[in-house]
């Protein structure tokens, strides 16, 4: 017989209210599974615990006897229905989208779960205004942008299918252990670390559906694998630091070397020479701080304006400025209580460009320069200086530390990029594989001295370290919608500064700069002096040919004895030599052959260049237009 519908309406609310009833004296009197079985968190007894204990691998800070599960994972705590308790869960918390409502709660972080939403790591806006202005639709490589909000423009949709997945605003949308092809996942891309344990737990629930014991664990010792995944790519920090230079191997050309490795991605890269600090055994985070990954709560363009340390905090050449305990702020002194290698630190140096305590750089009893690393406890006592870095050579007041501690650096000299309106690729915002791919075919990838240029900053010129960041053509023809006025073929020849990451303990020879190609900006070749009836004449030849759309060799960032204008890094600001400059480095480099560096010529020479100069024998000539003059120096 068939019901009529409103008694099946009572008839199944009568069976909801009993179902509720017995759950209701089920969980007060099951044995060991009542409320006063349930440890009290955040001052509520909390339902998830009757499934999910024990649960073992987290800190107590993040135990569940201390948050909970509801405090990470949402849901709702208050049902012992199964369904019930898991609406609304996060299965992945830490994510930038709901972060304020998991990690950046008001019991927990909330001061960095909002700074982290403006911070490079967070955005790519670096990637996106750069990329945006080499493709020719911004004036200028300062813009605003956010990887996670690109529009359909043909830089924006490059993003889109080749570069939008590192970064911290991804969504991670399932559970795994931080390999070297994780991306994104907020908190969670620094912060979760899978021991065996716990990988194994995983893999049980995915094949039998076995409710995790394991928990990975939630801390602030970040391993340099954290950031392998991302810092792989693009300026290749990582691999840097570690010694490996990318090649055009394919993994199948390779006979078992220990000299090779292949990475996850399949891309192989050969043993070079790892970075001192590497050596040292020091960690990622030994040097850089929780607020250049985080964020400082304001809006930086680029990466090297987000990174607040330098070599002179831990290598400086006058006693450094210090901070007592009782000066620093609540999340710094949460981060010591975490850190127990780092509790009896009492004074801490300053970065000087931020001027924030560095948490793990202190002076031991001497005054000398202590670092402790953060995960391992290992004391490092960084040496001072050496006198030629700290002597006011003439003419090196404007180099960076990098400039001279920098052996090599990637570079790739050889890149066309082109749209495939056939081909399909993934679009990294949408998941979805779409039609349109980009294509980049590169060539010449290298391992070598930097560039030597100028980075205006805050009004003051200095000489840092540059790379070919963009020797590249663009071919747009295909792209089925360009921006009005946008060319369909463009060339680039853009150099951009770099931090390698590759230092070492010994600076270069004077020679490697003064009398190098490499360091000039002007690409690889030979320089040629030659004395002709008491005249001295010098050339340089490059290695490779020049390129028809400006003349230029295919690796170089300007010409030998030119002064090169417009748009010429990805970088306001920043420029090669000039003519006059590369005059004045050459001219060095001529002495130099006669008289090579060594401490008695430094002191009768070349710290005080001008003097020398005035006092220049008839055997010691200069090529015409290289003047002597005082005058000419102070320009």
């Amino acid at each position: 017989m068939v019901q009529p519908a409103g008694s099946r309406d009572v008839i199944v609310i009568a069976i909801g209210i009993i179902a509720s009833i017995a759950s209701v004296v089920w969980f007060f009197r099951a044995p060991n599974k009542g409320v006063d079985a349930l440890p009290e968190v955040l001052g509520r007894r909390e339902g998830c615990l009757v499934c999910h204990l024990p649960l073992e691998g987290l800190s107590k800070a993040h135990s569940p006897s201390a948050i909970g599960c509801s405090s990470c994972h949402l849901g709702n705590p208050f049902s012992m229905d199964k369904e019930r308790a898991h609406d609304g869960m996060v299965v992945v918390p830490g994510n930038l989208a709901d972060v304020a409502f998991t990690c950046g709660n008001l019991r927990c972080h909330p001061v960095l779960a909002r700074d982290i939403h403006s911070s490079l790591m967070a955005t790519g806006r670096g990637m996106v205004s750069v990329n945006r202005f080499v493709f020719g639709e911004k004036d200028s490589p300062d813009s605003d942008g956010h990887l996670s909000y690109l529009g359909d423009s043909p830089a924006q949709d490059h993003l889109r299918k080749l570069c939008a997945s590192c970064h911290l605003a991804k969504k991670k949308t399932s559970p795994a252990p931080i390999s070297e092809r994780s991306r994104g996942g907020g908190c969670t891309a620094c912060h979760l670390s899978y021991s065996k344990e716990a990988e194994t737990a995983l893999e049980l629930y995915r094949q039998k559906g076995q409710l995790p014991g394991h928990h990975p664990s939630l801390t602030i010792q970040v391993s340099r694998r954290h950031c392998f995944g991302c810092h792989s790519r693009s300026a290749r920090i990582s691999t840097n630091y570690e010694g490996w230079h990318e090649t055009e191997l394919s993994p199948a050309e390779l006979a078992g070397s220990s000299s090779y490795q292949i990475l996850e991605d399949g891309r192989v890269f050969v043993r070079l020479n790892p970075d001192i600090h590497f050596q040292r055994g020091m960690e990622c985070i030994d040097c850089h701080t929780w607020r250049e990954a985080m964020g400082d709560g304001k809006s930086h363009y680029h990466q090297e304006d987000q990174v607040e340390i330098s070599c002179k905090d831990c290598h400086p050449t006058s006693p450094p400025r210090t901070v007592g305990l009782e000066k620093l702020d609540q999340i710094e002194v949460k981060i010591l209580e975490q850190r127990d290698f780092l509790k009896k630190i009492k004074t801490f140096i300053l970065a000087s460009k931020s001027g924030r305590p560095l948490l793990n750089v202190t002076l031991d009893k001497g005054g000398n320069v202590l670092v402790i690393g953060k995960n391992s406890g290992k004391l490092y006592r960084p040496k001072p200086p050496p006198t030629i870095c700290t002597d006011a050579v003439y003419g090196h007041q404007r180099l960076t530390c990098q400039s001279c501690h920098t052996p090599s650096a990637p570079t790739c000299i050889k890149c066309h990029t082109y749209f495939d309106k056939e081909g399909r690729a993934v679009d990294h915002l949408s998941g979805k594989k779409l039609k349109g791919r980009w294509v980049e075919q590169r060539g010449e990838l290298l391992a070598r001295q930097p560039a030597l240029g100028i980075r205006i900053s805050h009004g003051t010129e200095r000489v840092g370290t540059f790379i070919p960041g963009m020797i590249l053509t663009i071919d747009l023809s295909e792209y089925p919608s360009a921006l009005p006025g946008q060319a369909a073929k463009v060339f680039r020849r853009l150099y951009a500064p770099t931090s390698a990451h590759t230092s070492s303990h010994k600076g270069l020879e004077c020679q490697a700069c003064h009398l190098n190609g490499l360091a000039l900006g002007l690409g690889e070749g030979l320089f040629h002096i030659r004395g002709v009836e008491g005249h001295t004449t010098i050339s340089f030849s490059p290695l490779f040919a020049t390129m028809p759309q400006d003349g230029l060799p295919r690796d170089a960032w300007t010409c030998f004895l030119g002064t090169r204008k417009g748009m010429v890094s990805t970088r306001k600001g920043a420029r090669p030599f000039s003519r006059r400059e590369q005059q004045r480095i050459v001219r060095v480099g001529l002495c130099l052959t006669c008289h090579p560096y060594t401490p008695e010529s430094m002191k009768s020479i070349y710290k005080n260049f001008p003097s020398a100069l005035a006092r220049m024998t008839p055997q010691c000539r200069l090529p015409a237009g290289f003047s002597t003059s005082a005058e000419t120096e102070s320009n």
